[in-house]
Protein backbone atom coordinates (compact mmCIF):
# COMPACT_ATOMS: atom_id res chain seq x y z
CA UNK A 1 0.00 0.00 0.00
CA UNK A 2 1.25 3.55 -0.66
CA UNK A 3 -0.42 6.90 -0.57
CA UNK A 4 1.67 9.14 -3.02
CA UNK A 5 1.13 13.18 -4.27
CA UNK A 6 1.31 12.65 -8.51
CA UNK A 7 0.98 15.54 -10.64
CA UNK A 8 -1.29 17.75 -8.48
CA UNK A 9 -3.56 14.81 -6.97
CA UNK A 10 -3.12 11.92 -4.22
CA UNK A 11 -2.60 7.86 -5.58
CA UNK A 12 -3.41 4.96 -3.83
CA UNK A 13 -1.48 2.25 -5.26
CA UNK A 14 -1.75 -1.11 -4.24
CA UNK A 15 -1.63 -5.30 -5.70
CA UNK A 16 -4.71 -7.51 -5.81
CA UNK A 17 -4.81 -11.50 -5.45
CA UNK A 18 -4.07 -11.84 -9.28
CA UNK A 19 -0.90 -9.51 -8.05
CA UNK A 20 -1.75 -7.06 -11.30
CA UNK A 21 -1.02 -3.30 -9.38
CA UNK A 22 -4.08 -0.82 -9.25
CA UNK A 23 -4.39 2.49 -8.32
CA UNK A 24 -7.01 5.21 -7.96
CA UNK A 25 -6.85 8.72 -8.05
CA UNK A 26 -8.20 11.34 -5.18
CA UNK A 27 -8.56 14.91 -5.07
CA UNK A 28 -7.13 15.58 -1.80
CA UNK A 29 -4.57 13.80 0.98
CA UNK A 30 -7.41 12.69 3.72
CA UNK A 31 -9.95 10.52 0.87
CA UNK A 32 -6.82 9.04 -0.27
CA UNK A 33 -5.60 8.04 3.88
CA UNK A 34 -8.89 6.57 4.69
CA UNK A 35 -9.40 4.55 1.06
CA UNK A 36 -5.97 3.46 2.04
CA UNK A 37 -6.99 2.25 5.90
CA UNK A 38 -10.50 0.57 4.02
CA UNK A 39 -8.41 -1.11 1.79
CA UNK A 40 -5.48 -2.49 3.40
CA UNK A 41 -7.21 -4.98 5.53
CA UNK A 42 -9.17 -6.36 2.46
CA UNK A 43 -5.87 -6.60 0.51
CA UNK A 44 -3.91 -8.01 2.81
CA UNK A 45 -6.74 -10.75 3.04
CA UNK A 46 -6.96 -11.24 -0.73
CA UNK A 47 -3.18 -11.77 -0.70
CA UNK A 48 -3.29 -14.94 1.71
CA UNK A 49 -6.14 -16.43 -0.16
CA UNK A 50 -4.72 -15.86 -3.30
CA UNK A 51 -1.29 -15.00 -4.10
CA UNK A 52 0.89 -17.53 -5.67
CA UNK A 53 3.50 -19.14 -3.52
CA UNK A 54 1.86 -17.93 -0.09
CA UNK A 55 1.53 -20.95 1.24
CA UNK A 56 5.24 -22.35 0.66
CA UNK A 57 4.48 -24.88 -2.37
CA UNK A 58 1.47 -26.27 -0.75
CA UNK A 59 -1.91 -25.76 -2.30
CA UNK A 60 -5.40 -27.30 -1.93
CA UNK A 61 -7.82 -28.18 -4.85
CA UNK A 62 -11.20 -29.69 -4.80
CA UNK A 63 -12.18 -33.53 -5.14
CA UNK A 64 -15.36 -35.57 -5.17
CA UNK A 65 -14.59 -36.44 -1.73
CA UNK A 66 -13.98 -32.72 -0.45
CA UNK A 67 -10.38 -31.03 -0.23
CA UNK A 68 -7.16 -32.11 -1.12
CA UNK A 69 -3.66 -30.84 -0.65
CA UNK A 70 -0.39 -31.00 -2.79
CA UNK A 71 2.89 -29.79 -2.85
CA UNK A 72 6.03 -28.61 -5.15
CA UNK A 73 9.64 -29.06 -5.10
CA UNK A 74 12.55 -29.30 -6.94
CA UNK A 75 14.04 -32.46 -7.37
CA UNK A 76 18.00 -32.42 -7.25
CA UNK A 77 18.37 -32.94 -11.44
CA UNK A 78 15.79 -29.50 -11.65
CA UNK A 79 12.52 -30.90 -12.64
CA UNK A 80 9.35 -30.16 -11.01
CA UNK A 81 8.15 -32.92 -8.15
CA UNK A 82 4.15 -32.74 -7.85
CA UNK A 83 2.46 -34.80 -4.54
CA UNK A 84 -1.07 -35.08 -4.49
CA UNK A 85 -3.93 -36.19 -2.39
CA UNK A 86 -3.43 -35.33 1.13
CA UNK A 87 -5.91 -35.08 3.37
CA UNK A 88 -5.17 -31.61 5.22
CA UNK A 89 -1.89 -28.32 4.68
CA UNK A 90 -0.07 -29.53 7.54
CA UNK A 91 0.45 -33.39 6.17
CA UNK A 92 1.49 -32.13 2.83
CA UNK A 93 3.47 -29.41 4.45
CA UNK A 94 5.17 -32.44 6.57
CA UNK A 95 5.59 -34.54 3.04
CA UNK A 96 7.49 -31.56 1.63
CA UNK A 97 9.74 -31.01 4.04
CA UNK A 98 10.75 -34.52 4.28
CA UNK A 99 11.45 -34.57 0.23
CA UNK A 100 13.54 -31.34 0.35
CA UNK A 101 15.31 -32.59 3.28
CA UNK A 102 15.66 -36.29 1.57
CA UNK A 103 17.15 -34.37 -1.87
CA UNK A 104 19.51 -32.11 0.16
CA UNK A 105 21.10 -35.05 1.70
CA UNK A 106 21.13 -36.76 -1.57
CA UNK A 107 19.13 -39.69 -0.48
CA UNK A 108 16.71 -39.82 -3.70
CA UNK A 109 16.36 -37.38 -6.66
CA UNK A 110 12.75 -38.00 -7.37
CA UNK A 111 12.38 -38.28 -11.09
CA UNK A 112 8.97 -39.79 -12.77
CA UNK A 113 9.85 -43.40 -11.70
CA UNK A 114 7.06 -45.92 -13.46
CA UNK A 115 5.65 -48.55 -11.16
CA UNK A 116 6.97 -51.27 -13.59
CA UNK A 117 10.64 -49.63 -12.45
CA UNK A 118 9.61 -49.38 -8.75
CA UNK A 119 7.87 -52.40 -8.82
CA UNK A 120 11.39 -54.21 -9.79
CA UNK A 121 12.95 -52.20 -7.38
CA UNK A 122 10.18 -53.09 -4.77
CA UNK A 123 10.22 -56.80 -5.32
CA UNK A 124 14.17 -57.23 -5.05
CA UNK A 125 14.26 -55.50 -1.80
CA UNK A 126 11.38 -57.99 -0.59
CA UNK A 127 12.80 -61.36 -2.08
CA UNK A 128 15.29 -61.33 1.08
CA UNK A 129 12.29 -61.64 3.54
CA UNK A 130 9.87 -63.68 1.70
CA UNK A 131 10.07 -67.36 0.55
CA UNK A 132 10.75 -68.15 -2.98
CA UNK A 133 7.11 -69.68 -3.65
CA UNK A 134 6.17 -66.21 -2.65
CA UNK A 135 8.42 -64.22 -4.67
CA UNK A 136 7.48 -65.81 -7.92
CA UNK A 137 4.02 -65.80 -7.00
CA UNK A 138 4.39 -62.05 -6.81
CA UNK A 139 6.41 -61.69 -9.86
CA UNK A 140 3.22 -63.52 -11.71
CA UNK A 141 0.77 -61.40 -10.73
CA UNK A 142 3.06 -58.43 -11.80
CA UNK A 143 3.64 -59.55 -15.17
CA UNK A 144 0.03 -61.27 -15.73
CA UNK A 145 -2.06 -58.49 -14.35
CA UNK A 146 -0.43 -55.09 -12.97
CA UNK A 147 2.31 -54.06 -15.06
CA UNK A 148 0.19 -54.48 -18.49
CA UNK A 149 -1.93 -51.98 -16.81
CA UNK A 150 0.42 -49.61 -14.59
CA UNK A 151 3.89 -50.25 -15.82
CA UNK A 152 4.09 -47.34 -17.69
CA UNK A 153 2.26 -45.02 -15.62
CA UNK A 154 4.07 -42.91 -13.22
CA UNK A 155 3.63 -44.30 -9.46
CA UNK A 156 2.72 -40.38 -8.52
CA UNK A 157 0.08 -40.51 -11.48
CA UNK A 158 -1.50 -44.05 -10.22
CA UNK A 159 -5.33 -42.92 -8.41
CA UNK A 160 -7.83 -45.03 -7.24
CA UNK A 161 -10.04 -45.31 -10.65
CA UNK A 162 -6.34 -47.49 -12.17
CA UNK A 163 -6.92 -49.66 -9.20
CA UNK A 164 -10.59 -50.42 -9.21
CA UNK A 165 -10.26 -50.19 -13.31
CA UNK A 166 -8.11 -53.64 -13.17
CA UNK A 167 -10.54 -55.02 -10.70
CA UNK A 168 -13.14 -55.18 -12.80
CA UNK A 169 -10.98 -56.30 -15.98
CA UNK A 170 -10.13 -59.45 -13.73
CA UNK A 171 -14.00 -59.68 -12.45
CA UNK A 172 -14.66 -59.63 -16.06
CA UNK A 173 -12.22 -63.28 -16.48
CA UNK A 174 -13.98 -64.86 -13.28
CA UNK A 175 -16.94 -64.39 -14.86
CA UNK A 176 -15.74 -66.08 -18.04
CA UNK A 177 -14.54 -69.09 -15.98
CA UNK A 178 -10.72 -67.85 -16.47
CA UNK A 179 -9.34 -67.35 -13.22
CA UNK A 180 -11.31 -67.71 -9.80
CA UNK A 181 -11.89 -64.84 -7.45
CA UNK A 182 -9.54 -65.54 -5.08
CA UNK A 183 -6.82 -64.48 -7.61
CA UNK A 184 -8.40 -61.05 -7.97
CA UNK A 185 -8.05 -60.69 -4.25
CA UNK A 186 -4.31 -62.07 -3.97
CA UNK A 187 -3.66 -59.52 -7.01
CA UNK A 188 -5.18 -56.83 -5.08
CA UNK A 189 -3.54 -57.52 -1.96
CA UNK A 190 0.22 -57.90 -3.88
CA UNK A 191 -0.60 -53.81 -5.64
CA UNK A 192 -1.56 -52.68 -2.08
CA UNK A 193 1.79 -54.01 -0.26
CA UNK A 194 3.60 -52.31 -3.00
CA UNK A 195 2.01 -49.33 -2.69
CA UNK A 196 2.01 -48.83 0.95
CA UNK A 197 6.03 -49.03 0.87
CA UNK A 198 5.81 -46.06 -1.88
CA UNK A 199 3.89 -44.26 1.18
CA UNK A 200 6.63 -45.19 3.38
CA UNK A 201 9.47 -44.07 0.36
CA UNK A 202 7.48 -40.93 0.21
CA UNK A 203 6.78 -41.43 -3.55
CA UNK A 204 2.76 -40.92 -3.15
CA UNK A 205 0.71 -39.34 -0.44
CA UNK A 206 -1.43 -41.87 0.31
CA UNK A 207 -2.37 -45.54 -1.03
CA UNK A 208 -4.56 -45.84 -3.54
CA UNK A 209 -5.41 -49.39 -3.72
CA UNK A 210 -6.87 -48.98 -0.27
CA UNK A 211 -10.45 -49.08 0.01
CA UNK A 212 -10.87 -51.18 -3.42
CA UNK A 213 -13.75 -53.72 -2.70
CA UNK A 214 -12.36 -56.89 -2.94
CA UNK A 215 -13.97 -59.17 -4.89
CA UNK A 216 -16.84 -61.68 -3.47
CA UNK A 217 -15.89 -64.80 -2.92
CA UNK A 218 -18.78 -67.82 -2.49
CA UNK A 219 -17.82 -70.20 0.28
CA UNK A 220 -16.48 -73.44 -1.39
CA UNK A 221 -16.39 -76.50 -0.17
CA UNK A 222 -13.06 -77.93 0.03
CA UNK A 223 -13.16 -81.78 -1.07
CA UNK A 224 -11.69 -84.43 1.29
CA UNK A 225 -12.05 -88.41 1.43
CA UNK A 226 -14.95 -89.72 3.67
CA UNK A 227 -14.10 -92.30 5.72
CA UNK A 228 -14.74 -95.29 3.68
CA UNK A 229 -12.68 -93.94 0.65
CA UNK A 230 -9.52 -93.66 2.91
CA UNK A 231 -8.93 -97.31 2.75
CA UNK A 232 -9.72 -97.61 -1.09
CA UNK A 233 -7.06 -94.77 -1.50
CA UNK A 234 -4.38 -96.17 0.56
CA UNK A 235 -4.65 -99.78 -1.47
CA UNK A 236 -3.94 -97.96 -4.67
CA UNK A 237 -1.18 -96.01 -4.05
CA UNK A 238 1.89 -97.73 -5.25
CA UNK A 239 4.29 -99.28 -2.55
CA UNK A 240 6.81 -96.33 -3.21
CA UNK A 241 4.08 -93.66 -2.13
CA UNK A 242 1.89 -96.03 0.10
CA UNK A 243 3.82 -94.97 3.60
CA UNK A 244 3.77 -91.19 2.65
CA UNK A 245 -0.01 -91.22 1.74
CA UNK A 246 -1.03 -92.54 5.29
CA UNK A 247 1.37 -90.28 7.00
CA UNK A 248 -0.38 -87.51 5.33
CA UNK A 249 -3.79 -88.83 6.32
CA UNK A 250 -3.17 -90.21 10.01
CA UNK A 251 -0.71 -86.52 10.53
CA UNK A 252 -2.46 -83.44 8.79
CA UNK A 253 0.59 -82.82 7.58
CA UNK A 254 1.96 -80.50 4.34
CA UNK A 255 3.46 -82.45 1.88
CA UNK A 256 6.53 -79.65 2.62
CA UNK A 257 6.61 -80.49 5.90
CA UNK A 258 6.46 -84.22 5.31
CA UNK A 259 9.10 -84.44 2.86
CA UNK A 260 11.04 -82.64 5.35
CA UNK A 261 11.00 -85.16 7.74
CA UNK A 262 13.67 -87.42 9.25
CA UNK A 263 13.67 -91.14 11.13
CA UNK A 264 14.39 -89.16 14.38
CA UNK A 265 11.58 -86.84 14.28
CA UNK A 266 9.27 -90.23 14.91
CA UNK A 267 8.52 -91.53 17.71
CA UNK A 268 7.36 -95.11 17.51
CA UNK A 269 5.55 -97.24 20.13
CA UNK A 270 3.47 -100.59 19.78
CA UNK A 271 0.59 -98.40 21.03
CA UNK A 272 0.61 -95.81 18.63
CA UNK A 273 3.71 -92.54 18.72
CA UNK A 274 4.55 -88.76 17.92
CA UNK A 275 5.56 -87.29 14.35
CA UNK A 276 7.59 -84.42 15.06
CA UNK A 277 7.13 -81.27 12.51
CA UNK A 278 9.68 -79.04 12.68
CA UNK A 279 10.89 -77.90 9.44
CA UNK A 280 9.10 -77.74 5.70
CA UNK A 281 10.83 -78.19 2.20
CA UNK A 282 10.68 -75.38 -0.06
CA UNK A 283 10.49 -75.78 -3.89
CA UNK A 284 14.44 -74.71 -4.16
CA UNK A 285 15.00 -77.54 -2.43
CA UNK A 286 15.85 -75.49 0.84
CA UNK A 287 15.08 -76.30 4.42
CA UNK A 288 12.75 -73.46 6.49
CA UNK A 289 10.19 -73.29 8.92
CA UNK A 290 6.53 -74.95 9.39
CA UNK A 291 4.23 -71.95 7.78
CA UNK A 292 3.08 -71.81 11.44
CA UNK A 293 6.69 -70.75 12.64
CA UNK A 294 6.99 -73.33 15.58
CA UNK A 295 7.12 -76.71 15.75
CA UNK A 296 4.26 -79.31 16.75
CA UNK A 297 3.80 -83.20 17.62
CA UNK A 298 1.38 -84.87 15.94
CA UNK A 299 -0.35 -88.38 17.50
CA UNK A 300 -0.48 -91.32 15.53
CA UNK A 301 -2.43 -94.05 16.21
CA UNK A 302 -0.57 -97.94 16.25
CA UNK A 303 -1.50 -98.74 12.63
CA UNK A 304 0.49 -95.87 11.09
CA UNK A 305 3.56 -96.33 13.72
CA UNK A 306 3.43 -100.48 12.53
CA UNK A 307 3.53 -99.30 9.10
CA UNK A 308 6.26 -96.42 9.14
CA UNK A 309 8.05 -99.25 11.27
CA UNK A 310 8.21 -101.56 7.88
CA UNK A 311 8.58 -98.29 6.11
CA UNK A 312 12.35 -97.96 8.14
CA UNK A 313 13.12 -101.37 7.36
CA UNK A 314 12.53 -101.10 3.58
CA UNK A 315 14.41 -97.68 3.71
CA UNK A 316 17.37 -99.20 5.30
CA UNK A 317 17.95 -102.12 3.02
CA UNK A 318 17.29 -100.12 -0.08
CA UNK A 319 19.97 -97.16 1.11
CA UNK A 320 22.21 -98.43 3.30
CA UNK A 321 24.18 -94.86 3.44
CA UNK A 322 20.85 -93.30 4.59
CA UNK A 323 21.04 -92.40 9.00
CA UNK A 324 18.64 -90.97 11.52
CA UNK A 325 19.49 -87.60 9.55
CA UNK A 326 18.47 -88.71 6.35
CA UNK A 327 15.47 -87.86 4.91
CA UNK A 328 12.15 -90.47 6.39
CA UNK A 329 10.79 -90.92 2.76
CA UNK A 330 13.64 -90.68 -0.26
CA UNK A 331 13.19 -90.35 -3.80
CA UNK A 332 13.41 -94.09 -5.86
CA UNK A 333 16.85 -94.26 -7.44
CA UNK A 334 16.34 -94.58 -11.76
CA UNK A 335 16.23 -97.89 -13.15
CA UNK A 336 19.74 -97.67 -14.39
CA UNK A 337 21.15 -96.81 -11.16
CA UNK A 338 19.22 -99.29 -8.95
CA UNK A 339 22.10 -102.42 -9.41
CA UNK A 340 25.04 -99.83 -8.24
CA UNK A 341 26.78 -101.83 -5.59
CA UNK A 342 26.19 -98.49 -3.12
CA UNK A 343 25.04 -95.59 -3.04
CA UNK A 344 25.96 -91.67 -2.49
CA UNK A 345 24.71 -89.12 -0.30
CA UNK A 346 23.26 -87.23 -3.35
CA UNK A 347 20.80 -90.60 -3.68
CA UNK A 348 19.63 -89.34 -0.70
CA UNK A 349 16.88 -86.59 -1.23
CA UNK A 350 13.38 -87.22 -1.00
CA UNK A 351 10.64 -86.88 -3.79
CA UNK A 352 9.88 -83.94 -5.71
CA UNK A 353 6.33 -82.21 -4.71
CA UNK A 354 5.39 -82.35 -8.24
CA UNK A 355 5.98 -85.63 -8.66
CA UNK A 356 3.48 -86.36 -5.87
CA UNK A 357 1.03 -84.05 -6.42
CA UNK A 358 0.96 -84.34 -10.27
CA UNK A 359 1.98 -88.12 -10.78
CA UNK A 360 1.67 -90.15 -7.54
CA UNK A 361 -1.49 -88.56 -6.04
CA UNK A 362 -3.82 -88.52 -9.33
CA UNK A 363 -2.94 -92.16 -10.09
CA UNK A 364 -3.85 -93.36 -6.81
CA UNK A 365 -7.82 -91.86 -7.11
CA UNK A 366 -7.78 -92.94 -10.84
CA UNK A 367 -6.83 -96.33 -9.94
CA UNK A 368 -9.47 -96.23 -6.50
CA UNK A 369 -12.08 -95.01 -8.74
CA UNK A 370 -12.35 -91.69 -6.71
CA UNK A 371 -12.73 -88.29 -7.67
CA UNK A 372 -10.14 -85.69 -8.55
CA UNK A 373 -8.95 -83.30 -5.70
CA UNK A 374 -5.65 -81.56 -4.74
CA UNK A 375 -2.94 -83.32 -2.58
CA UNK A 376 -3.79 -80.73 0.04
CA UNK A 377 -6.97 -82.59 0.45
CA UNK A 378 -5.66 -85.03 2.28
CA UNK A 379 -4.65 -82.51 5.19
CA UNK A 380 -8.55 -81.78 5.26
CA UNK A 381 -9.40 -85.74 5.10
CA UNK A 382 -6.91 -85.92 8.54
CA UNK A 383 -9.22 -83.48 9.91
CA UNK A 384 -12.90 -84.93 8.90
CA UNK A 385 -11.51 -88.40 10.03
CA UNK A 386 -10.44 -86.90 13.81
CA UNK A 387 -13.83 -85.40 13.65
CA UNK A 388 -15.45 -88.13 13.11
CA UNK A 389 -13.81 -90.34 15.42
CA UNK A 390 -15.44 -87.67 18.27
CA UNK A 391 -12.58 -85.71 18.84
CA UNK A 392 -12.71 -81.95 19.40
CA UNK A 393 -12.18 -79.08 17.71
CA UNK A 394 -9.17 -78.18 19.88
CA UNK A 395 -7.55 -81.42 19.20
CA UNK A 396 -7.94 -80.64 15.38
CA UNK A 397 -6.19 -77.62 15.70
CA UNK A 398 -3.12 -78.98 18.06
CA UNK A 399 -2.77 -82.04 15.62
CA UNK A 400 -2.81 -79.47 12.07
CA UNK A 401 -0.90 -77.20 14.09
CA UNK A 402 -2.91 -73.94 14.12
CA UNK A 403 -2.36 -70.45 15.80
CA UNK A 404 -6.00 -69.48 15.89
CA UNK A 405 -8.87 -72.13 17.28
CA UNK A 406 -10.80 -70.05 14.61
CA UNK A 407 -8.64 -71.46 11.94
CA UNK A 408 -9.74 -74.82 13.23
CA UNK A 409 -13.60 -73.63 12.52
CA UNK A 410 -13.52 -74.37 8.96
CA UNK A 411 -14.17 -77.82 10.29
CA UNK A 412 -16.90 -77.15 12.86
CA UNK A 413 -19.53 -78.40 10.51
CA UNK A 414 -18.13 -81.97 11.07
CA UNK A 415 -17.68 -82.21 14.74
CA UNK A 416 -19.67 -84.76 16.96
CA UNK A 417 -20.37 -83.42 20.44
CA UNK A 418 -21.22 -87.15 21.11
CA UNK A 419 -18.59 -90.18 21.95
CA UNK A 420 -15.69 -90.46 23.93
CA UNK A 421 -12.55 -89.11 22.21
CA UNK A 422 -9.59 -91.55 22.34
CA UNK A 423 -7.09 -89.24 20.15
CA UNK A 424 -5.74 -91.10 17.21
CA UNK A 425 -6.34 -94.93 18.00
CA UNK A 426 -10.04 -93.88 17.82
CA UNK A 427 -9.78 -92.57 14.21
CA UNK A 428 -8.10 -95.71 12.75
CA UNK A 429 -11.10 -97.72 14.25
CA UNK A 430 -13.47 -95.65 12.91
CA UNK A 431 -11.98 -95.71 9.43
CA UNK A 432 -11.59 -99.71 9.84
CA UNK A 433 -15.63 -99.41 11.16
CA UNK A 434 -16.45 -97.61 8.25
CA UNK A 435 -14.48 -99.92 5.48
CA UNK A 436 -16.08 -102.94 6.69
CA UNK A 437 -19.74 -101.99 5.71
Amino acid sequence: MSVQLDRGAWVVRWRDASGRQRGRRFANEPDAHQFDRKLHGVAVREREAGEPGHRGGVYPYPTRQGTRWYFKARGSDGSQITRRGFLGEKAARDAKRRVVEQIARGEASYTQETFGEYWERWLERRRHYIAPATTAAYATDARKRLLPALGALPVTTIETAHVQGIVEALAARVEQGEISGKTVNNTLTVLTVCLNAAVKDGLIATNPAIGVQRFPQHHKEHDYLRLHEIPAYLDACSEQYKPLAALLIGTGARISEALALRPSDLELTPTGGWVTVSRALREDHSISTPKSKRPRSIEIGPELASLLERHLSTRALSNPNADTDSPLFIAPRPTRRRCAARTTNQDLAPPERRTVSGQWHPHALQDAGLRHMPLHALRHTAAAAWLAAGNPLLYVQQQLGHQDLATSHYYGHLERHHNPTNGAHATEQTIKHASSR
